[in-house]
């Protein structure tokens, strides 16, 4: 027998999946307290519990978040949160680059590599 899903649960995947580059899977059958939704974005992956405005977690769900050690269950109420969830993600996309860029561009150096780039230049601009 499937699990009831709440409310805005159909009206908060249409939304998650108009974003372009979003994929949702709907876990909602699995029940036991598993969260609803598996979001994928832009290398990203979110467990999402989709909840009413005023829907608390049953005890069931408390325990599985509890017992839980990926990355937190975000819980989504409206299709507001779904705007918010993917500017969330966009920034942890854009931060990860940065650290990724830093960290290439220290090992680079740290390597030695960056005499080749010093040698493909005018002396005089490297002295």
């Amino acid at each position: 027998m499937p699990k009831r899903v709440d409310q805005n649960h159909r009206e908060i995947v249409r939304a998650l999946r108009q974003v372009p580059g979003v994929t949702v899977w709907s876990l909602a059958d699995l029940g036991k307290g598993c969260p609803d939704l598996l979001v994928g974005y832009r290398g990203l992956t979110v467990l999402v519990e989709v909840k009413t405005e005023k829907g608390k977690l049953n005890a069931m769900q408390e325990d599985w978040h509890r017992r839980w050690t990926g990355s937190p269950v975000i819980i989504i109420r409206s299709v507001d949160d779904v705007e918010t969830l993917i500017t969330a993600m966009n920034a942890e996309v854009h931060a990860m680059a940065q650290a990724t860029a830093a960290s290439v561009e220290s090992r680079t150096w740290q390597s030695g590599m960056h005499q080749d780039y010093l040698n493909d230049l005018p002396k005089e601009d490297h002295d």
